[in-house]
């Protein structure tokens, strides 16, 4: 499961040990390709299509046998279900609130999974993205939180999700990074006494489907 190539990895690897040699603060990236696996709604809006073909024939006057609707009602629930599946259709019947609620959570589920707010001086942040979604979240543990304002935060994620919908995944978590990282040398500067690398550098790469 590769979302970007080792290069646009190393890219960002690159940037966040750059950002992290003027602060005493903490850079965790992530992505996931989609944040569920939606398997409940698809099959909802199969189940309804199927159960339209009753109607259908009623109202349009087509003589089907009880065995040869059934088989009808079978056939286009499974053809629904598999199709229904497919991301860009997916992505047409999960409403956007479902979708970033879903995002949402394993962003969290991830902050806390990667030990993000164990770093020194509750200083970390997680840089949370997920395709599918078109979703991006910067969540800042209390150290950070108590300082700046989430408002900080806004454009950055604006622009990480416009080069998300551009397909500019690698250059939306190196600007954001860098966006980040300013925040993180202003509050807490990097000192003598800073405590070697605490957290990955590397790319954290997620499928919630498997949720």
């Amino acid at each position: 499961m590769a979302f970007l190539t080792d290069q646009e990895k190393e890219r960002i690897a690159q940037a966040i040990a750059a950002v992290e040699a003027r602060t005493s603060g903490e850079l965790v990236t992530a992505i996931a390709r989609v944040s569920d696996g939606y398997r409940f709604i698809p099959i909802l809006f199969a189940a309804v299509l199927a159960l339209l073909v009753l109607p259908v024939a009623y109202f349009g006057e087509i003589v089907l046998s009880l065995k040869n609707l059934m088989l009808s009602q079978m056939a286009l629930f499974m053809l629904s279900a598999i199709l229904f599946q497919l991301p860009p259709i997916r992505r047409l019947l999960v409403p956007s609130s479902v979708q970033h609620q879903r995002a949402r959570r394993l962003a969290y589920q991830t902050f806390y999974e990667t030990g993000v707010h164990h770093a020194s001086h509750r200083a970390g942040i997680l840089i949370f993205v997920s395709i599918e979604e078109h979703y991006v979240q910067i969540i800042a543990d209390e150290g950070v939180s108590t300082r700046v304002d989430n408002t900080t935060w806004e454009h950055a994620v604006e622009t990480f999700i416009s080069k998300v919908k551009s397909g500019q995944v690698a250059d939306g978590f190196i600007d954001c990074i860098e966006q980040c990282g300013a925040v993180l040398a202003k509050e807490f500067p990097a000192t003598a006494e800073r405590p070697a690398n605490e957290l990955t550098n590397r790319l954290i790469e997620l499928d919630g489907e498997d949720l």
